[in-house]
């Protein structure tokens, strides 16, 4: 028996596979649909992999999404970080011009009443200072060619800054209050004791040759004489900040602290030489 399915295994499957696909024909013909169990086993073969394949489809497409949605995310803050900086410039900007007009308009009310006193006056800028310690100076922006000249009185709307020193056609150089070769005849407004403001290396101010007997009080205001024919009068110079006697001297030590933050100021006004009345 097995001697004979080995020797027509061939024929015999033949016959086997054609039998079963005219039984499937059969079927198929009355079936209402069709049957095929090949397609039916290579679709359950196939399930695993093909939801396999859809969930890394689903994956990689909602990766890609948010990667996109990412980097639309960052160019956004991007441009936002570049708008917030403009902005801030913007501010800053519109802030120094604030400033700007408020310390002009100041200037500009301040020259309005020199001149209301018969002042000449030429407005600049400083635009260079000393590196050096020692020396206190700053450069201006105006010079010869505008009618400043050596000996003219700098003052700010605060008080007095200093005197020109040396010019050239477009510049000129200020000895501050503050240096120690200065010196300016000024007087106590409560008092109006007389003595002489003079710098120092260290940047302080002191009202030299005060007479021990003369009263002066902490907090009252030095003002220029207008004697000197430099500064005009009772221009502010600053205030008294200490008052002690000097050991074994005829004088009062007496500190000035200068109405002028000289490292601040950036405008003021040139001033030909010559007294005139008192400010307001």
């Amino acid at each position: 028996m097995f001697r004979f399915f080995h020797r027509y295994r061939v024929v015999l499957s033949c016959a086997f596979f054609l039998l079963v696909s005219l039984g499937l024909a059969a079927v198929n013909r009355r079936a209402a649909y069709p049957i095929d169990p090949v397609g039916v086993v290579l679709l359950e073969v196939m399930h695993p992999l093909q939801v396999g394949v859809t969930a890394v489809s689903n994956y990689v497409g909602i990766a890609w999404d948010r990667y996109v949605a990412l980097q639309s995310v960052r160019e956004e803050n991007e441009q936002l970080r570049k708008r917030v900086k403009e902005l801030e410039q913007r501010d800053k900007y519109a802030k120094e011009l604030v400033r700007a007009n408020e310390r002009l308009g100041k200037l500009l009310e301040f020259e309005q009443r020199l001149h209301g006193l018969g002042q000449t006056t030429i407005a600049a800028s400083i635009v260079g200072r000393s590196p050096s310690a020692w020396v206190k100076t700053v450069v201006l922006d105006r010079g010869s060619t505008q009618g400043v000249s050596k000996g003219m009185a700098v003052l700010s709307p605060e008080g007095v800054v200093g005197q020109v020193v040396a010019t050239t056609p477009s510049t000129a150089r200020v000895l501050l209050v503050a240096d120690i070769n200065s010196a300016i005849d000024g007087l106590l407004s409560t008092s109006r004791t007389h003595g002489i403001v003079s710098g120092s290396r260290d940047g302080e101010c002191t009202l030299k040759y005060v007479a021990r007997l003369d009263e002066v009080i902490v907090g009252d205001t030095v003002l220029t004489t207008g004697q000197d024919g430099i500064f005009p009068r009772d221009q502010v110079i600053g205030i008294v900040e200490r008052v002690g006697a000097q050991d074994g001297g005829m004088f009062q030590d007496v500190e000035v602290k200068l109405s002028v933050d000289l490292a601040k100021v950036e405008e003021v006004l040139v001033v030909a030489p010559g007294t005139v009345q008192a400010a307001e």
